[in-house]
């Protein structure tokens, strides 16, 4: 069985090899993260070309670092890589922000992007730091917390960083992390065609509505903006004016007539049966004056015996189920005016 590349105590003994020979020192915990990319991106056949983005391209020497790889630690570092299974340039920045710590990566031709997002003091120890690494005998694993750290951050940057760049890696002893997303979703199948909707057909047994009604056989509300306009109109129409653009608004201008706009639609245009929108006389929700009591029409008034529009014929006191209007209860009851009742 094939050893693992990337186990953590392969990869912590590694590390000290690739730093520069006479400054075996890390300064810092972002020092300790670069070195650690740097170490597991060069098991997996990642060849250093440059650790400044605008220098040419150079060769180092079992990927070595040079003496400058940290000059500008902790806030970031720059590491250029090529290899040999892609045609591509490879940019990893390694940046401190805050207590975090990320690693943006890029293959330069194609504009294919990955991200690491840490933080800091969950992988590495702040107290462990600097390090010289040639004359101190505490071992370097203290300076990640634990091996457990270790392998967590590795997991982590094959997983978004080294699968992302190159997917497919062929090494030796290197296999691709699989998600658990990719292990419940399983390989990808070409969706089923969905059926298209029915076509909409009309639907003979609905007879055709007359302009302006609902479904309900109601009016349509009216234009909220047009309420008041006709107020403006000193007579109730003009008999020469064309015929208006979307029909009539109904009311009489200042005449306030029995279809004028204040009185609703119940009175100019009932509903079903000779009923407005709401029952009744169009003016009070269904039942809202019970039977026989004695209710005051909400409207014009037509004269002694009139019925009021909307309402059944004569033959009742008042009300949505009388018909007629009601007594007059204007004036003060008999006796009001005596001063000694």
């Amino acid at each position: 069985m094939t050893a693992n590349v990337l186990d953590a105590s392969a990869l912590l003994q590694t590390l000290p090899t690739i730093l520069p020979p006479g400054k075996k020192k890390l300064e810092s915990q972002q020092d300790a993260i670069a070195a650690l990319v740097h170490t597991v991106l060069t098991v997996l056949g990642f060849r250093l070309t440059g650790v400044d983005e605008s220098a040419p391209t150079r060769t180092f020497e079992n990927n070595v670092f040079p003496e400058e790889w940290n000059q500008h630690g902790p806030g970031h570092y720059t590491l250029k890589y090529r290899h040999e299974q892609s045609s591509l340039d490879f940019l990893v920045k390694v940046t401190k922000l805050g207590s975090r710590t990320l690693v943006n990566s890029i293959a330069v031709e194609t504009d294919k992007v990955a991200s690491l997002d840490i933080p800091t003091n969950d992988f590495t120890s702040p107290s462990f730091f600097p390090h010289e690494l040639s004359e101190s005998s505490s071992p370097l694993v203290h300076g990640f917390i634990s091996s457990n750290r270790v392998d967590d951050l590795i997991s982590q940057l094959r997983l978004t960083t080294v699968q992302k760049l190159i997917p497919g890696l062929r090494k030796e002893g290197y296999t691709e992390t699989v998600t658990e997303t990719e292990t419940r979703a399983g390989p990808s199948q070409p969706r089923a065609p969905q059926p298209d909707a029915p076509p909409a057909r009309p639907r003979p047994d609905e007879p055709p509505l007359p302009p302006g009604r609902s479904p309900a056989g109601f009016p349509y509300p009216r234009n909220p903006l047009e309420i008041g306009r006709r107020d403006l109109d000193p007579f109730p129409s003009n008999p020469f004016a064309p015929p208006p653009l979307f029909g009539s608004n109904g009311g009489g201008g200042m005449f306030v007539g029995p279809d004028h706009p204040i009185f609703g639609a119940g009175i100019r245009d009932p509903g079903p049966g000779g009923m407005g929108p709401w029952g009744g006389d169009g003016y009070l929700p269904p039942l809202g004056a019970p039977p026989g009591a004695r209710f005051d029409p909400i409207g014009p008034a037509f004269g002694p015996g009139v019925p009021f529009p909307g309402r059944m014929p004569p033959g009742g006191r008042g009300g949505p189920f009388g018909g007629q209007d009601p007594d007059n209860d204007e004036l003060p009851p008999p006796g009001s005016r005596d001063m000694f009742m």
